[in-house]
């Protein structure tokens, strides 16, 4: 839950001050990587990886698991401190293939190319295609983009969350050039979450695309 005094329904909640007083205060507990995350990139051979929007950390540190040098991205330092504690109890060469970065996405400029790029549950104080459109410019020819995100079919976030949180899968796969881009997976996909004793199935974009290495 947020402690912000903006209503769960204001679709201009998402700026840098808006989520500091979301993490501030609280200590997540260990959680797992996404499972749309391992499903899709699991097989990918390892190489750099931005995380943009990486959160408590459970996702850049299974993609160090993994072999890949990542550079983990997200605009709170609260959130950043907490996954930077989260990857401490890793392996030494798990957690030094961790760069991890304080910055606001709709401004931060990465220095060079990533073979991959993933965002997850990431809501931009932006249009989401202009969004991804700048992600996408992020990722190496021959590179992949991994892209998930709450669909607007799911009833718990259109609940208790602002509208601008929940995307379709147009607002992905537009984004990206038809003669740049090979779109492997563009789906609407469940995942089961737990909070306490109940369990809620959620609904969530998932995009996975491919940069040709023509361009």
């Amino acid at each position: 839950m947020s402690t912000s005094d903006q209503s769960p329904h204001d679709d201009h909640a998402f700026g840098s001050q808006w989520w500091e007083q979301h993490y501030q205060g609280t200590e997540p507990g260990r959680s797992e990587p996404s499972p749309h995350l391992v499903t899709e990139l699991v097989d990918l051979p390892a190489g750099s990886a931005l995380e943009a929007g990486c959160g408590t950390g459970a996702d850049a540190v299974w993609l160090a698991r993994q072999g890949w040098e990542v550079t983990a991205l997200d605009v709170s330092p609260t959130v950043v401190g907490h996954a930077q504690r989260f990857a401490r109890d890793e392996a030494p060469e798990v957690a030094g293939r961790i760069s991890w970065v304080v910055a606001d996405l709709t401004e931060w400029r990465p220095a060079h190319q990533f073979d991959l790029v993933v965002s997850q549950y990431v809501h931009p104080d932006e249009p989401f295609d202009a969004f991804v459109a700048r992600l996408a410019e992020s990722v190496a020819p021959g590179g992949t983009l991994f892209v998930a995100g709450h669909d607007h079919a799911d009833t718990h976030s259109a609940a208790h969350a602002p509208e601008g949180a929940a995307i379709g899968v147009d607002a992905v796969v537009s984004a990206l050039s038809t003669d740049v881009w090979d779109v492997d997976v563009a789906e609407t996909r469940a995942r089961q979450v737990t909070r306490g004793a109940t369990e809620l199935t959620m609904q969530d974009v998932v995009v996975r695309a491919h940069r040709t290495a023509s361009r």
